[in-house]
Protein backbone atom coordinates (compact mmCIF):
# COMPACT_ATOMS: atom_id res chain seq x y z
CA UNK A 1 0.00 0.00 0.00
CA UNK A 2 1.52 3.29 -1.11
CA UNK A 3 0.70 6.46 0.78
CA UNK A 4 1.13 9.80 -0.89
CA UNK A 5 1.65 12.60 1.59
CA UNK A 6 0.87 16.04 0.24
CA UNK A 7 2.80 18.90 1.77
CA UNK A 8 1.35 22.29 1.00
CA UNK A 9 4.10 24.33 2.62
CA UNK A 10 5.17 27.69 1.27
CA UNK A 11 8.67 27.40 2.76
CA UNK A 12 10.17 24.20 4.14
CA UNK A 13 13.33 23.61 6.15
CA UNK A 14 14.74 20.60 7.99
CA UNK A 15 13.14 21.53 11.34
CA UNK A 16 10.07 23.53 10.34
CA UNK A 17 7.80 24.61 7.50
CA UNK A 18 5.65 27.67 6.90
CA UNK A 19 2.16 27.72 5.45
CA UNK A 20 -0.98 29.85 5.65
CA UNK A 21 -2.04 27.93 8.79
CA UNK A 22 1.13 28.71 10.74
CA UNK A 23 4.55 27.33 11.55
CA UNK A 24 4.73 23.56 11.38
CA UNK A 25 7.38 21.90 13.56
CA UNK A 26 8.77 18.87 11.74
CA UNK A 27 10.41 15.60 12.73
CA UNK A 28 11.65 13.49 9.83
CA UNK A 29 9.67 15.79 7.48
CA UNK A 30 6.40 15.02 9.33
CA UNK A 31 4.41 17.68 11.15
CA UNK A 32 4.17 17.01 14.88
CA UNK A 33 2.97 20.45 16.00
CA UNK A 34 1.52 23.52 14.33
CA UNK A 35 1.92 26.97 15.83
CA UNK A 36 -0.70 29.48 14.71
CA UNK A 37 0.68 32.89 13.71
CA UNK A 38 -1.69 34.57 16.20
CA UNK A 39 -0.10 32.65 19.11
CA UNK A 40 3.39 34.01 18.38
CA UNK A 41 4.41 36.94 20.58
CA UNK A 42 7.81 37.56 19.00
CA UNK A 43 9.99 36.08 16.27
CA UNK A 44 13.61 37.00 15.57
CA UNK A 45 16.61 35.84 13.58
CA UNK A 46 19.71 35.24 15.70
CA UNK A 47 22.73 33.00 15.99
CA UNK A 48 22.01 30.32 18.58
CA UNK A 49 23.52 27.05 19.74
CA UNK A 50 22.69 24.06 17.59
CA UNK A 51 22.06 21.72 20.50
CA UNK A 52 19.23 22.10 23.00
CA UNK A 53 21.29 21.09 26.07
CA UNK A 54 24.37 23.28 25.78
CA UNK A 55 25.45 22.94 29.42
CA UNK A 56 25.08 19.15 29.43
CA UNK A 57 27.01 18.76 26.16
CA UNK A 58 29.77 21.02 27.43
CA UNK A 59 30.04 19.12 30.74
CA UNK A 60 30.19 15.76 28.92
CA UNK A 61 32.95 17.10 26.66
CA UNK A 62 34.96 18.36 29.62
CA UNK A 63 34.51 15.03 31.41
CA UNK A 64 35.77 13.11 28.36
CA UNK A 65 38.87 15.30 28.12
CA UNK A 66 39.48 15.09 31.89
CA UNK A 67 39.28 11.30 31.71
CA UNK A 68 41.78 11.28 28.83
CA UNK A 69 44.22 13.54 30.66
CA UNK A 70 43.95 11.45 33.84
CA UNK A 71 44.49 8.24 31.88
CA UNK A 72 47.44 9.74 29.96
CA UNK A 73 49.12 10.77 33.22
CA UNK A 74 48.73 7.20 34.50
CA UNK A 75 50.33 5.75 31.36
CA UNK A 76 53.15 8.30 31.54
CA UNK A 77 53.84 7.34 35.16
CA UNK A 78 53.93 3.66 34.17
CA UNK A 79 56.73 4.39 31.70
CA UNK A 80 58.97 5.68 34.48
CA UNK A 81 57.92 3.20 37.17
CA UNK A 82 60.70 0.59 37.62
CA UNK A 83 58.24 -1.98 39.01
CA UNK A 84 56.10 -1.99 35.84
CA UNK A 85 57.52 -4.43 33.30
CA UNK A 86 54.68 -4.52 30.80
CA UNK A 87 52.56 -1.69 29.34
CA UNK A 88 49.76 -2.80 27.07
CA UNK A 89 49.02 -0.96 23.84
CA UNK A 90 45.36 -0.61 24.88
CA UNK A 91 46.35 1.57 27.82
CA UNK A 92 48.29 3.84 25.44
CA UNK A 93 45.49 4.01 22.84
CA UNK A 94 42.62 4.34 25.35
CA UNK A 95 42.81 8.16 25.80
CA UNK A 96 42.52 8.86 22.06
CA UNK A 97 38.79 8.19 21.56
CA UNK A 98 37.58 10.08 24.66
CA UNK A 99 39.69 13.14 23.77
CA UNK A 100 38.23 13.16 20.24
CA UNK A 101 34.69 12.79 21.60
CA UNK A 102 35.36 15.52 24.16
CA UNK A 103 36.62 17.94 21.51
CA UNK A 104 33.57 17.19 19.37
CA UNK A 105 31.16 17.73 22.29
CA UNK A 106 32.76 21.05 23.18
CA UNK A 107 32.68 22.12 19.52
CA UNK A 108 28.97 21.27 19.23
CA UNK A 109 28.20 23.08 22.49
CA UNK A 110 29.83 26.36 21.43
CA UNK A 111 28.92 26.26 17.73
CA UNK A 112 26.39 28.93 16.77
CA UNK A 113 24.13 28.55 13.74
CA UNK A 114 21.60 30.92 12.14
CA UNK A 115 18.27 30.36 13.88
CA UNK A 116 14.71 31.56 14.00
CA UNK A 117 13.67 32.12 17.62
CA UNK A 118 9.91 31.99 18.18
CA UNK A 119 8.49 33.09 21.51
CA UNK A 120 5.00 32.03 22.53
CA UNK A 121 3.12 32.89 25.71
CA UNK A 122 5.03 30.35 27.84
CA UNK A 123 7.34 28.58 25.37
CA UNK A 124 10.35 29.38 23.26
CA UNK A 125 11.34 27.45 20.12
CA UNK A 126 14.74 27.78 18.47
CA UNK A 127 14.61 26.57 14.86
CA UNK A 128 17.70 26.21 12.72
CA UNK A 129 17.61 28.07 9.39
CA UNK A 130 21.07 26.86 8.40
CA UNK A 131 19.89 25.08 5.23
CA UNK A 132 17.83 28.14 4.19
CA UNK A 133 20.86 30.32 4.89
CA UNK A 134 23.09 28.09 2.74
CA UNK A 135 20.54 28.18 -0.10
CA UNK A 136 20.53 32.00 0.22
CA UNK A 137 16.76 32.12 0.78
CA UNK A 138 16.85 34.06 4.05
CA UNK A 139 15.45 37.13 2.28
CA UNK A 140 12.42 35.14 1.10
CA UNK A 141 11.85 33.78 4.62
CA UNK A 142 12.20 37.27 6.10
CA UNK A 143 9.64 38.78 3.70
CA UNK A 144 7.25 35.90 4.35
CA UNK A 145 7.50 36.29 8.14
CA UNK A 146 7.10 40.09 7.93
CA UNK A 147 3.92 39.56 5.91
CA UNK A 148 2.47 37.02 8.36
CA UNK A 149 3.65 38.42 11.71
CA UNK A 150 3.86 42.16 10.91
CA UNK A 151 5.17 44.01 13.98
CA UNK A 152 5.90 40.83 15.98
CA UNK A 153 8.82 39.94 13.68
CA UNK A 154 12.16 41.55 14.44
CA UNK A 155 14.86 40.99 11.85
CA UNK A 156 18.50 40.85 12.84
CA UNK A 157 20.98 42.58 10.51
CA UNK A 158 23.87 40.25 11.38
CA UNK A 159 22.97 36.63 10.87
Amino acid sequence: MNCLIMNNYDIQSKDFALSAQGIHLLRNRFNYKTINYDDIRKATFARAAETKNVALTLIVGILFITFSVYNTIGVYQNFYDPTVHRIYIESIALPVLPVLLGIYCIYIAVKKVPSLIIELENQKHTLSVQDIYKAELVGVLEVYLKEKLRTRFYDSPSL
